[in-house]
């Protein structure tokens, strides 16, 4: 009897074992699928939105140019560099890789310089910037812009991949457990039920 109560014992602390280790696996890829989700809405999403008001806000200027509309694009100066100004703070706030953080440190001086351009234009033929000038500084920012709404898609890419191992991982280790809880079944019942025969004394 007793012995019978230390197999059963032994057999049910080898399947909660089994099941306290694999819980805790399924947790930390649960964890990772949602650090992926996350990261993908806050760090990519919302910052690829952003790069798009910036966008924006540097192609309005580009359309005033273009149309001679030097007077409004002077009277909204102001405005314009305060929504860019929290923009790029905004996106400062996203997780930004070493590559990202480069282009992104290029961008605010290539803005800087545009407000500075700004505060020095005059509406005038001889000014110093110039219109052209000013022109050049916005498709630079643009381009600017660009890269680093691809570096968005590619590291967005980059989450989807490590949230489909993650997601992998859950599944194997799901076919696993069964495997080992069918195993672990069969060995407990072998060891339960199997009595060797006592040999016959003389």
């Amino acid at each position: 009897m007793i012995s019978n109560k230390i197999k059963w014992s032994a057999g049910l602390l080898l399947v909660i074992v089994l099941i306290v280790f694999t819980n805790f696996i399924d947790q930390k890829n649960f964890q990772r699928i949602q650090d992926s989700v996350d990261s993908i809405y806050k760090d990519r999403l919302i910052a690829k939105d952003l790069l798009f008001d910036i966008q924006l806000e540097i192609h309005d200027k580009e359309l005033l140019l273009a149309e001679n509309k030097d007077a409004i694009l002077l009277s909204n100066r102001s405005a314009s560099e305060k929504k860019i100004q929290n923009f790029l703070q905004s996106f400062s706030n996203t997780a930004l890789t070493r590559d990202e953080e480069q282009i992104f440190e290029h961008l605010k001086e290539e803005i800087r310089a545009l407000f500075s351009m700004e505060m020095a234009y005059l509406p005038t033929e001889n000014s110093q910037p110039s219109s052209a000038q000013l022109k050049s500084q916005a498709k630079k920012i643009n381009a600017i812009v660009a890269q680093l709404s691809d570096i968005q898609i590619a590291e967005g890419q980059r989450q989807m991949q490590l949230g489909r191992k993650a997601m992998e991982s859950i599944d194997l280790l799901t076919q696993l457990e069964i495997w080992v809880m069918i195993i672990l079944g069969v060995l407990i019942q072998f060891v339960i039920l199997y009595s060797p025969k006592k040999e016959l004394t003389e």
